[in-house]
């Protein structure tokens, strides 16, 4: 189920980073002006910021179905229109020296919707009362900081931060148990 839910924020990542290379094309060629470059990115990356939210939310339902065996509600996670936000980012990214631009808006473009997928997918876990916990799932090719923050499958309480890096793709595979080791950063919220 997971790995179904990891494939689909890939694939989203993907397909964002493949349109905001074309849209920069289109600004290098000359097709469109600096400030047209600028708003057509941060559109594609808010409206991917949405995707990643519907994602995050079916899919956090999805893992709990199919443990339960019983259909579940979506929280209802809404997405946040952040255009302020992402203007700023690409205009910064395109401010960058010319040489470091393509790959700075590369990163832009799929580290946006994983981590909005990331963040939806905690808050998602925190409004499902079923859910108890969750354990880090690495995506197929974990970086070494990764591996170190799933500590070896350790089960986390679903209220401990999520931890992430632009680019990451692992996610917060629910658990759902009665009573999950609470850690220092947990009873401090209390």
């Amino acid at each position: 189920m997971i790995d179904q839910y990891q494939a689909a924020t890939a694939g989203l990542a993907d397909a964002v980073e493949r349109r905001v290379l074309e849209i920069w094309a289109a600004f290098e060629d000359g097709s469109i002006d600096h400030d047209t470059a600028v708003a057509l990115i941060a559109s594609v990356l808010n409206r991917a910021n949405a995707t990643a939210v519907s994602l995050a939310d079916a899919g956090v339902a999805a893992q709990i179905e199919a443990a339960i065996g019983t259909p579940t509600s979506v929280a209802g996670v809404a997405p946040v229109d952040d255009s302020g936000r992402l203007i700023n980012a690409v205009t910064t990214v395109l401010a960058a020296a010319k040489d470091e631009r393509l790959v700075r808006l590369s990163r832009l473009a799929r580290s946006e919707p994983l981590n909005t997928a990331q963040q939806a997918g905690v808050d998602a876990m925190q409004a499902q009362p079923l859910v108890e916990g969750w354990v880090r799932q690495l995506d197929g090719d974990p970086c070494q900081l990764c591996r170190w923050w799933s500590r070896d499958g350790r089960v986390w309480p679903k209220n401990h931060p999520f931890q992430r890096h632009p680019g990451c793709n692992c996610q917060p595979r629910v658990v759902l148990v009665q009573h999950v080791k609470s850690t220092v950063k947990t009873r401090s919220n209390r």
